[in-house]
């Protein structure tokens, strides 16, 4: 899968590519033709609070009182 085919370009940089995989696939399950197989709302803000806990915490706060965040997966390009 190439995240690339999914994800508007104005968003590069601003979440994981873990966070958007997992995303992804919550979103394909709720695609799903048959009704039974598709993930209950419960299991699907479950999924988003956990998907959104773990990019926060690949995150780190900087500043004085201005808060600048970065991702973990941004910390470590090249310049």
């Amino acid at each position: 899968m190439n995240l690339n085919d999914f994800i508007d370009q104005r968003l590069a940089g601003s979440f994981t590519s873990g966070g958007m995989k997992r995303l992804i696939r919550l979103i394909h399950q709720c695609l799903d033709l048959s009704g039974r197989r598709r993930p209950k709302m419960e299991f699907i803000a479950s999924e988003l609070d956990q998907i959104l806990e773990t990019e926060m915490t690949l995150t780190i706060v900087m500043g004085d009182g201005t808060a600048i965040v970065t991702l973990g997966n941004q910390l470590f390009t090249s310049s």
